[in-house]
């Protein structure tokens, strides 16, 4: 599995299976109630594009620094107070909104 979308389905936590799906470049989690980024995501190695967009995050995890793969970080439309340090270790970001 490379592709997942669990857009509109109303999840309020990125269910914790999901961070083992070892080949996993791209997650959609758009339009949902999620609060909470879990540290496990730092697991998703090869992911490349990331959409988090219209949540309910409030904080994001310093471990999100290790998805050295991600292109695409998207979490717009959220509550989002502070963003870590370490998304400046995503040297192959291109896109971040």
């Amino acid at each position: 599995l490379d592709t997942l979308n669990l857009s509109c389905n109303k999840i309020n936590s990125i269910p914790i299976e999901i961070c083992n799906l070892s080949n996993l470049e791209k997650l959609n989690l758009i339009n949902n109630q999620i609060k909470l980024i879990q540290v496990e995501i730092h697991k998703l190695i090869k992911l490349k594009e990331l959409d988090l967009s219209s949540n309910r995050i409030i904080t994001i995890p310093k471990e999100i620094g290790k998805l050295i793969n991600l292109e695409k970080l998207t979490l717009n439309n959220n509550q989002i107070i502070i963003i870590p340090k370490e998304i400046g270790n995503l040297f192959n970001l291109k896109e971040f909104s």
